[in-house]
């Protein structure tokens, strides 16, 4: 598994469609620093998929997080309200 230290604000990754010159199509990416990375359309489809594969884990851990966190505090909450007498 990977880590980033410092995470890029959205605008300093760009995709454009390019064209070689001898006319196929390539699909590039260019992030921060001006670093360009030029893939074929089946190549940037692979990554395409393994992106929101990635995405999808991603979510899917927040939200099991944050179930866990709110089901954690209701339990709480029934321990301090059978405490509390009439």
């Amino acid at each position: 598994m990977s880590h980033i230290a410092k995470r890029p604000n959205h605008e300093t990754v760009s995709v454009s469609l390019v064209s070689s010159p001898a006319g196929e199509d390539g699909v590039a990416i260019r992030i921060a620093g001006g670093e360009m990375l030029v893939m074929t359309p089946a190549q940037a489809r692979s990554l395409a998929t393994s992106l929101i594969t990635v995405v999808n884990r991603a979510e899917v851990k927040a939200s099991l997080n944050v179930s866990r966190n709110f089901w954690h505090s209701q339990d709480e909450s029934e321990e301090r309200l059978s405490y509390v007498r009439p």
